[in-house]
C-alpha cells in the first residue's frame, strides 16, 4: 500500500516544477484590439470578421489564422496571438474586403491597441436587356468587367432586368451575352428568318474597345444601364482536318478565345455556327490510347459572310535539335552573388542545369517544352507541338537575342514552328541588357506607389510590373531589346492585368508610351496617370 502513496508524492512534486519550466520555455502571447468603421460615414460596424494571420518566430513556422467579430460599436479585441509577424484584416457582406497583405511585428507578451480598419461599402449596377427589335430578353446573362477582374454574372428576369451587386468602386464595362446552340438557323415555313443577337457591350458595342464604362462609386447603385443587343448575320465557318493518320478518333475543332468547338466528322470535314463577329484562332486535336495530335493553329476573323474550305493540317509532335550561341562570357553563365565590402563572396549553391524553354504565346494552341543544354550546348527539344512560342534560358544573366531556324533567322525570342520544324535551331543568348525609368505623376505631382507596365508588342502576356517609389520613380532594369508599350495604370487595375495577362491595356492607349528599345539602351519616360 505504501509504494502507490509514494509515487503520488512524487508525482505532486515533479509537476510544479514542469510547470515552472513550461512558464519559462513559452512565451506569453500577444494580442490586438481596435476598431472597424464604415470609410464614407465614420460609424462602426457591427459583426464585421476580424481575420489575424500570424507568422510565428520559433518553430514551428507555420502559419495560423485568428479571429473575432466586432461589438455594437466596431470594437473587437484577439488574444493568444503568438510572437511574430501578424497581418490583420477585415470583411463583412455589403463590404469591399479589407485585405491590405501588411503584416505587423508582435513581440512576446505585446498587445497592439487602436488598430483602425475601415472597410468601403460596395455598389451595383442595374438596368435592362433588350433585344435587336427592342423587346425585354430574359435569361441573357450580364457580367461586368472592372477592378479585380469579373462581377460574377446574373441572368436578366422576364421584363429584361438584372441587378450587379457588391460592386467594389471602379470602372466596368457590362457585357451581356445570349445562349446559343452551335446549330444552322432554322427552316422556317412562313417566309421569316432567325434573328441572331451577338454578345454586346453597354450599351450597344460588339467591342471591349469600343464599350462605354460605368462608374460605380463607394456606396452606390448606378441604374439604368440598358443593353441593346446587336444583331448579327448567323455565320456559318467550315472546313477540314488534314494529315490524320488511320485508326484516330475523337478530332475536336476548338475555337479561341470563344471557348467553343465542333466535333470532325468521318469524312474530315468541320462546320462551325454562330460565332460572333471578332478574331479567332481554330486548332483540330486528336486523342487516340496515348498518342495526341495537334492541327497547326489557323487565324481566322468573322465578319458578315460565310467562311469556307478553311483547312486545319495535323503535325505529328516533332523533335528540335539545337546549339546555343553567346556574345559574352557573361550570357553564358549564371550571376554570380555579389560580394560583401570587405568580405569573400559566400560559396556558390551547385548550379542548376541549364535549360531552354519553350512557352506557348495561346496557351491553347501549343504545349510548353524544355531541354537540357548540354556542356557542348547543344540541345533537343522532343516531341514539340505545332505553334507559336516564346523561347527563354532559366538563368538571369542573359537574354534570347535572336534566332535561327533552318535558313531563316529572326530577331528577338519569337519561334514560329506552326507548319513543323524548319530545321536545326541556334539560339543566341546576350547580356547587352536594357533599362527603362521615369516618373509617374497626376494633376497634383509625382505619385507614390503607382503600378507601371511594361508590355512587349510580340507577347502581351509577359508582361512587368514595377511600382513608383515616395518621389514618384520607377525603374525596369535587365530589359531585353524589343518593342514595347509602357502604361501608367491605375491602382484599381494593377491587379487585373497581373493576374489575368490577357486583360487589354486598349483603355490606356492615351498615355501609353511605345518604346523601340535597341541593346543597352538607357532611356528615361515620365508619364501622366490617367484622370
Amino acid at each position: 500500500m505504501s509504494r502507490p502513496v509514494s509515487r503520488c508524492l512524487c508525482w505532486a512534486a515533479v509537476l510544479p516544477v514542469a510547470g515552472a519550466l513550461l512558464a519559462q520555455t513559452t512565451p506569453p502571447p500577444a494580442g490586438v484590439s481596435g476598431t472597424v468603421t464604415n470609410s464614407l460615414t465614420g460609424e462602426p460596424i457591427l459583426r464585421a470578421h476580424v481575420m489575424v494571420s500570424c507568422l510565428p518566430d520559433g518553430p514551428p513556422r507555420d502559419r495560423q489564422a485568428y479571429g473575432a467579430l466586432t461589438n455594437e460599436k466596431g470594437k473587437f479585441s484577439v488574444t493568444g496571438l503568438p510572437p511574430g509577424n501578424c497581418a490583420v484584416n477585415a470583411e463583412r457582406m455589403g463590404f469591399v474586403t479589407n485585405m491590405t497583405g501588411a503584416s505587423y511585428p508582435l513581440a512576446s507578451g505585446a498587445h497592439k491597441e487602436d488598430f483602425k480598419l475601415t472597410l468601403t461599402p460596395t455598389g451595383a449596377i442595374t438596368g435592362r436587356v433588350l433585344d435587336s427589335a427592342g423587346e425585354p430578353s430574359q435569361g441573357i446573362q450580364v457580367s461586368a468587367d472592372g477592378p479585380r477582374g469579373n462581377a460574377a454574372g446574373v441572368a436578366t428576369d422576364d421584363k429584361g432586368q438584372f441587378r450587379l451587386g457588391g460592386l467594389r468602386p471602379g470602372k466596368y464595362r457590362v457585357k451581356a451575352v445570349p445562349q446559343t446552340l452551335p446549330f444552322p438557323p432554322e427552316i422556317r415555313s412562313d417566309g421569316s428568318t432567325e434573328i441572331h443577337d451577338s454578345a454586346t457591350y453597354f450599351p450597344d458595342s460588339l467591342s471591349a474597345k469600343t464599350a462605354q464604362r460605368v462608374e460605380v462609386k463607394a456606396g452606390a447603385e448606378v441604374s439604368a444601364v440598358d443593353i441593346r443587343l446587336v444583331r448579327t448575320p448567323i455565320i456559318e465557318a467550315s472546313g477540314r482536318v488534314t494529315g490524320l493518320p488511320a485508326g484516330f478518333k475523337n478530332v475536336m475543332v476548338s475555337v479561341e478565345p470563344a471557348g467553343q468547338g465542333a466535333s470532325v466528322n468521318a469524312n474530315g470535314t468541320f462546320t462551325l455556327w454562330r460565332l460572333d463577329p471578332g478574331k479567332y484562332t481554330l486548332v483540330a486535336n486528336s486523342y487516340s490510347g496515348q498518342s495526341s495530335l495537334m492541327s497547326a493553329p489557323l487565324d481566322i476573323e468573322i465578319a458578315g459572310a460565310n467562311l469556307e474550305h478553311l483547312e486545319l493540317r495535323m503535325i505529328p509532335p516533332f523533335d528540335i535539335a539545337g546549339h546555343m550561341s553567346f556574345e559574352d562570357e557573361q550570357a553564358r553563365e549564371p550571376a554570380k552573388p555579389p560580394a560583401q565590402p570587405g568580405q569573400k563572396a559566400p560559396p556558390a549553391p551547385p548550379p542548376e542545369p541549364r535549360r531552354v524553354e519553350l512557352h506557348p504565346l495561346q496557351q491553347q494552341t501549343g504545349q510548353s517544352a524544355s531541354a537540357v543544354i548540354g556542356a557542348d550546348d547543344s540541345f533537343t527539344l522532343q516531341k514539340v507541338q505545332p505553334g507559336r512560342y516564346r523561347v527563354a534560358i532559366n538563368w538571369g544573366s542573359g537574354y534570347v537575342k535572336s534566332l535561327r531556324a533552318g535558313d531563316t533567322e529572326s530577331e528577338g525570342d519569337i519561334l514560329d514552328v506552326r507548319n513543323g520544324s524548319a530545321g536545326p535551331l541556334t539560339v543566341t543568348v546576350s547580356a547587352n541588357f536594357c533599362e527603362v525609368s521615369g516618373t509617374v505623376s497626376d494633376f497634383k505631382g509625382p505619385v507614390d506607389n503607382a503600378p507601371v507596365i511594361l508590355e512587349p508588342a510580340e507577347d502581351p502576356s509577359n508582361i512587368r510590373l514595377a511600382l513608383t517609389d515616395s518621389t514618384g520613380a520607377y525603374k525596369f532594369g535587365a530589359v531585353p531589346p524589343g518593342k514595347y508599350k509602357l502604361i501608367p495604370v491605375g491602382e484599381e487595375d494593377a491587379p487585373i492585368v497581373i493576374g489575368l495577362p490577357d486583360q487589354s491595356l486598349e483603355d490606356y492607349d492615351e498615355v501609353a508610351e511605345s518604346l523601340d528599345l535597341r541593346a543597352g539602351d538607357k532611356i528615361g519616360k515620365d508619364l501622366t496617370q490617367r484622370k
